[in-house]
């Protein structure tokens, strides 16, 4: 017999979007329970015309203080949480009524699936990450965190992963600059009232590299790296955002350093190898870039943080390409280049690569 499922949601002036994921979810959830934050638009007559249970939250700058309001009226035995920019195509849909029909039972806590946060032209996902998305309410946890949220579960508690499972956050380009310097500001507050959780320097530092403050960014993730003695994920992905701001400000030899300082943390992982090989390809070290870009199209995409989808795919053979022309071995920057083919978007740049390659071939 299935479970009831609960859909629990924030909202504020959501209502160019929320039509279409509250219609994805019609025959999905038992039960739509929406939190309204202090929308000004039509959002919360729109949810209620779509059968959902309106409720109302005063913000108090704490994304988590709201997600757990409206996982408080939440009345199902599950519950699956979902922003109103998110989208779940058709084949994502029926696999999660699958769960529902069959797996979702007592003897289960959570499901992470894994959640899609960047596209490019083509709508392929360039980011994704974990995330727990059905959580069985009597197992308990809760959300914590202001800002940058995160459900946290008992210590015993029974996960499922279904990474097979996506859900896409299609955010639209006005809600970016709406959320953009608000995501700062919050973040800054938070550390001016004096908190020095690593977490927060981490997110403080990625939203620094968003605006384009890098050298401002550098010293939040090194401040992250302080205070961080255990979480060995966000430690190699704070190592690799400060990289990539040194690659942006052509810092190489100190990108260098905090490469190898990613790669000591975890060596399983492609990010940090096709960022070191990108520096070495720049430099003109072909011969050195060429070993850590192999060593990258080795790495089995993880299950755990940010995945940069390109460097599990085309990425390092595109550049191993470039590094072979490089080093005046043609055949060999085909070989790669072809293998570039088949992942990356715009497949111009590689069919152009590979024409120059076979003339200076003969």
């Amino acid at each position: 017999m299935a479970v009831s499922l609960s859909l629990a949601m924030i909202v504020k002036n959501e209502e160019r979007v929320l039509g279409r994921i509250l219609s994805q979810v019609a025959d999905l959830c038992d039960e739509l329970v929406v939190v309204d934050t202090g929308s000004t638009d039509g959002t919360v007559a729109l949810a209620q015309s779509l059968g959902a249970k309106v409720f109302h939250f005063d913000w108090i700058d704490d994304f988590s203080a709201a997600r757990n309001e409206a996982f408080s009226h939440c009345t199902g035995d599950w519950i699956l949480w979902l922003d109103a920019d998110d989208l779940i195509t058709d084949v994502h849909r029926q696999a999660l009524l699958d769960l529902k029909q069959t797996i979702l039972n007592d003897h289960l806590d959570a499901v992470v699936c894994s959640y899609h946060i960047a596209f490019d032209a083509n709508g392929r996902c360039l980011v994704s990450m974990p995330r727990e998305r059905l959580l069985r309410r009597a197992a308990g946890g809760s959300w914590q965190f202001p800002i940058h949220e995160a459900f946290v579960l008992p210590d015993q508690a029974v996960i499922l992963e279904r990474l097979d499972i996506a859900i896409e956050h299609h955010k639209p380009p006005e809600y970016l600059e709406r959320s953009a310097d608000r995501n700062l500001n919050l973040l800054k507050a938070l550390i001016d009232r004096g908190d020095q959780s690593p977490r927060t320097w981490y997110y403080y530092g990625k939203e620094l590299r968003h605006h384009g403050r890098l050298t401002e960014a550098i010293a939040a993730f090194s401040r992250h790296l302080e205070l961080n003695v255990n979480d060995r994920i966000s430690g190699y992905q704070a190592l690799h955002h400060a990289m990539l701001c040194c690659m942006e400000l052509e810092r190489y030899e100190e990108a260098l350093s905090l490469g190898y300082r990613a790669l000591a943390l975890d060596g399983s992982r492609a990010e940090a190898l096709v960022s070191l090989g990108v520096v070495r390809y720049r430099l003109g070290a072909y011969a050195e870039a060429v070993p850590v870009l192999m060593a990258a199209t080795a790495c089995q995409k993880p299950t755990a943080g940010l995945i940069v989808e390109e460097d599990y795919s085309w990425k390092p053979y595109h550049y191993l390409s470039l590094c072979y022309e490089g080093l005046g071995d043609f055949s060999r920057a085909i070989e790669m280049a072809l293998k570039a083919y088949t992942g990356i978007p715009d497949k111009g740049v590689i069919r152009d690569n590979i024409i120059c390659f076979a003339r200076k071939l003969g």
